[in-house]
């Protein structure tokens, strides 16, 4: 009988152990930056209407819409082909403070495009 009361309370206490260490958070230290979620990319696509230093604007036209975005370039961000005035561009980007910044840009040269 001893040894039952004995093992009993055994496996209530590694149980209470486990479930109170499974319900703590995990500090954010120890955390890989793998596993923390991404922030929410947005995308867009259009013709570069204009390219600055650090910046290019696209003209977007939605329906009947013509919009045009400015988008920041910084060093993480990654640009396939060459941004020139007219080209159609695909733009992943975040917002940051109010700004877009660019993430990784895919251009497709107008003549491509009328190649096709």
């Amino acid at each position: 009988m001893r040894f039952r009361t004995a093992l009993s309370l055994a496996t209530m206490f590694v149980v209470s152990f486990a479930a109170v260490s499974l319900a703590t958070p995990i500090p954010e230290g120890l955390v890989s930056a793998s596993l923390l979620p991404t922030p929410d990319n947005r995308s867009q696509s259009g013709k570069i209407a204009s390219i600055g230093d650090a910046a290019f604007s696209l003209e977007v036209v939605k329906g009947q819409e013509r919009k045009t975005i400015e988008f920041l370039i910084d060093g993480d961000t990654k640009v396939e082909g060459k941004l020139a005035v007219g080209s159609q561009a695909t733009v992943e980007y975040r917002s940051a403070d109010g700004r877009n910044v660019a993430i990784h840009v895919v251009v497709a040269h107008a003549s491509a495009l009328k190649a096709r």
